[in-house]
């Protein structure tokens, strides 16, 4: 079993035993059919970018506290150090790189996007500000109906509780770091 599917599969088994949920709590609680769970739980599915939001937003838990297992107090670790989540057959990478830490409420990805992908973002529940620094190529993001173009050494900070997508511009993949911030 890979790293990042056992870990998901442990940490969820592990918050919805705290929380004293069932299995059929859970899929009201997230919208993910009960089975479905029960897959990942099992670590016989590996869930997608947006159903593992899904669980996170139901759950009212950040993206990471799913995917990540606890980091050593020190560490120096590459950019792409550990298998990207995927979507929009792997045009989409999200490479995790420093998880949710309660003590303060953020996390941080790379993400690389191919040439004239776009990628709808999942709405995050409660005050959520997301900080994208693009350090190559262009990168457009509509958040609700507007238009941002987001270029090499710029970056872009918005409110997440709403509708938004990336779309990589430019005929060169987009590479940036994103910062999810939790504020409340």
């Amino acid at each position: 079993m890979k790293q990042e599917e056992s870990a998901i599969s442990l940490n969820l088994k592990t918050i919805r035993n705290q929380r004293n949920l069932s299995l059929d709590q859970l899929a009201e609680l997230t919208g993910v059919s009960k089975s479905m769970l029960r897959q990942i739980e099992t670590g016989r599915s590996s869930p997608t970018i947006s159903t593992i939001w899904k669980i996170a937003n139901g759950l009212r838990l950040s993206f990471t506290t799913l995917i990540s297992k606890r980091q050593p107090e020190v560490a120096i670790m590459d950019f792409k150090g550990s298998k990207p989540l995927t979507a929009k057959k792997e045009r989409y990478r999200l490479f995790p790189m420093i998880p949710f830490d309660p003590e303060h409420a953020f996390e941080i990805y790379h993400v690389e996007i191919e040439p004239g992908t776009a990628y709808e973002g999942e709405l995050h529940q409660g005050k959520v500000e997301e900080y994208v620094f693009v350090t190559q190529g262009k990168l457009e993001i509509t958040v609700e109906e507007t238009l941002y173009r987001v270029g090499t050494n710029q970056f872009i900070r918005f409110v997440a509780n709403r509708p938004h997508q990336y779309l990589s511009a430019g005929k060169e993949m987009v590479k940036a770091i994103m910062m999810i911030c939790y504020l409340g």
